[in-house]
């Protein structure tokens, strides 16, 4: 079965499917968040963004990039956060992940950089050894 279930009929589940089926299987009982697919990222494959709306107040959001995360041209396997992907499939749910931890934290109110909290909630939930992507122009 791939990463995020079978498909429903034959469309493919959204990328707010996704993370809704990443949070239940992770446990945590988070309101959904905006996100979004970038044509413009090309050097991020994922990115945690907080901004304020037009009245002032703080919104978060997950910006997934299409030139790296759509890509197929890999070689495989890739390792993504310290994980071993051998599908694009498999490197959007790493990345949708480590996106994902950051808007944990960040609801916790707790600091959501790459901590050590980050790094020890990230292995106990879904194994990653790394808490960077791999993916793109930063480091492994």
């Amino acid at each position: 079965m791939a990463p995020f279930g079978p498909k429903i009929g034959s469309v493919p589940p959204t990328l707010r499917h996704k993370a809704a089926l990443i949070l239940r299987q992770a446990g945590w009982d988070l309101p959904p968040l905006p996100l979004v697919w970038s044509p413009r990222m090309t050097r991020c494959a994922g990115l945690f963004v907080i901004e304020k709306d037009a009245r002032g107040v703080w919104r978060p959001e997950i910006r997934m990039s299409i030139p790296l995360l759509r890509r197929l041209d890999w070689p495989w396997p890739q390792v993504v956060c310290g994980v071993r992907c051998h599908t694009p499939e498999e490197i959007q749910a790493r990345i949708l992940e480590h996106e994902l931890l950051h808007y944990k934290l960040w609801l916790d109110k707790v600091d959501w950089g790459h901590t050590d909290q980050f790094r020890r909630l990230a292995w106990e939930a879904f194994g990653h050894q790394s808490v960077t992507h791999g993916i793109g122009q930063e480091a492994a």
